[in-house]
């Protein structure tokens, strides 16, 4: 089974999947087991459409029991920019033990010193294209697709292409 299935996903990744997921929904395939929170699906995080889309894909994990998730806060060194619904996203991960697919980099960091893996989509399909899941050209339409939607999951200095994707790490 692939690292991202099974994995928690942050708001940001699901909207990332979600409009990946319109313009190729054959890629569907490949994400099988996804894993997120009630809190990301809140009108304040997703807008509605993207939430009825993507909703059928999720499966709701269960958040820490609040003395947990106060002393797994604690214990976690999270930087005070990090969203509320991102805290604890990182919490429940821990809590699970849990790989988490983000593309923010506060997030990433904190989870990777809690000892967990953390990877994103552009590492997804970095993947599929390594193990010949996805071609070289379907990345490259897949990642303009993306950037025509406003969602750069390379740097944004870089070209959104197989080429920076190839040699691409995260966080």
């Amino acid at each position: 089974m692939p690292w991202w299935n099974n994995a928690l996903y942050d708001t940001c990744s699901l909207i990332t999947l979600d409009k990946m997921l319109l313009d190729y929904p054959e890629m569907e395939q490949h994400f099988q087991g996804i894993l997120a929170l009630e809190a990301s699906f809140w009108a304040d995080q997703l807008r509605r459409d993207t939430a009825a889309r993507i909703r059928p894909r999720v499966t709701y994990l269960e958040g820490p029991a609040a003395s947990d998730l106060a002393r797994i806060l604690t214990a976690t060194r999270l930087s005070k920019a990090l969203a509320q619904v991102d805290k604890l996203v990182c919490a429940t991960a821990v809590h699970h033990r849990l790989t988490v697919v983000t593309g923010d980099k506060r997030l990433a960091q904190a989870v990777a010193r809690a000892g967990l893996y953390v990877g994103n989509v552009a590492l997804v399909l970095k993947t599929l294209v390594r193990s010949r899941a996805l071609s070289e050209v379907g990345c490259n339409a897949l990642l303009a697709g993306l950037v025509k939607r406003r969602e750069y999951i390379l740097p944004p200095n870089y070209p959104q292409t197989w080429a920076t994707l190839r040699h691409y790490t995260f966080p």
